[in-house]
Formats: structure tokens, C-alpha cells, sequence
């Protein structure tokens, strides 16, 4: 026979609540490290299906052409050398707008953008972004829109290079970087 609870009843002095049984190998402590281990094993599963979630994948369509290519493959075609801290890779551009993939291995330098309004799509790692005085953790999935002129820089604290989309609008062509100061 499969001992199964027949009642809820008061224990006790405590007030607690404790299942009637109808036999005695089960117990409250039993119940509850039951369930336990039930949540457990169900959060381990999730965990580890998480790691199979696809990696993100863009649509971008410049002129009468839509691409499409995957994080994977951009990294992978467009490594982070050893030797440098960061790599900026382009998708694409249009007339008001630019996409580029950034990998930072350690940290930016302080810099401004004069003339151009730059939104950061956090796509793997983590780090803090400093926004003048203002520190600002992120981490994968987080958004952030920073305007132009603003000093800002990122400093990446993942055992990995840190990668992010940033959009540009207008179109960055890579002069509108300017230094200013240390951190």
C-alpha cells in the first residue's frame, strides 16, 4: 500500500500545520525533503536548458537585401586578437542609422561621441558602464541609450570579452571617437 495524506491537522503547541498520515514512514521532514529535492531537480533542468537557447540571430536589411547571420558565426568569423582589448565590427549601415557588433576584452578609455546618439544592446558578458559620474551595471539583455557628447566608457567584468550591439545614429564611421582623460 502507498502511504498518501488523508488530512491536514494542527501539531502541536506551534500551530504549525502537519499532513495525517496513513502510515508512519512518512513524515513532515520526509514531505518537505520531498519538495525540496523536487524544486531542485526542476531548477537544474531549467539551468541547463537555458544553455541550449539560441544564439541571437540578426535580420537587417540594407537596400533590397535582408540578411541574416547569427552571434556565433560573427565572433567567430571576426575574432578578438590576444593582443588587443576591443574589436568593433560592422553589420551594416543606412542612411540614418549604423550596426555594429563591439567586443571589450578589459575596458574603454573615457570618450565622447560629438555628433553621434549611440543605444547598447548588452549581448553576452557583463561590466559597468560609466555614464559621466554615474556607474551603471549591465548585463546580457540590458539596453542603454547614451547621448551624444556624453563622456562615457565600459569596463568589462566577465572572464570573457564582453560583446554588445551598438546602434549609431547618424551612421559611425569611426572618427567620432574622442578621448577625454583617464578614468
Amino acid at each position: 500500500m502507498i502511504p498518501y495524506i488523508t488530512s491536514i491537522t494542527r501539531a502541536g503547541t506551534s500551530g504549525g500545520l502537519r499532513p495525517g498520515l496513513s502510515h508512519n514512514f512518512w513524515s513532515w521532514p520526509m514531505v518537505l525533503r520531498s519538495r525540496n529535492i523536487l524544486i531542485s531537480s526542476t531548477l537544474c533542468c531549467l539551468f541547463l536548458l537555458s544553455g541550449c537557447a539560441p544564439t541571437p540571430r540578426f535580420y537587417l536589411r540594407y537596400g533590397p537585401v535582408l540578411s541574416e547571420t547569427d552571434l556565433d558565426r560573427i565572433l567567430a568569423e571576426n575574432p578578438l586578437p590576444a593582443t588587443e582589448n576591443y574589436k568593433v565590427v560592422t553589420l551594416g549601415k543606412a542612411q540614418e542609422i549604423s550596426h555594429h557588433i563591439v567586443q571589450i576584452r578589459d575596458r574603454e578609455l573615457p570618450h565622447i561621441h560629438k555628433v553621434h546618439d549611440l543605444t547598447v544592446v548588452m549581448l553576452r558578458g557583463q561590466g559597468y558602464l560609466m555614464l559621466e559620474q554615474r556607474r551603471i551595471e549591465l548585463a546580457v539583455g540590458d539596453v542603454l541609450f547614451i547621448p551624444r557628447s556624453v563622456v562615457h566608457y565600459f569596463v568589462n567584468t566577465f572572464t570573457e570579452p564582453s560583446v554588445a550591439m551598438a546602434v549609431f545614429s547618424p551612421p559611425f564611421d569611426g572618427k567620432d571617437t574622442i578621448p577625454i582623460g583617464k578614468p
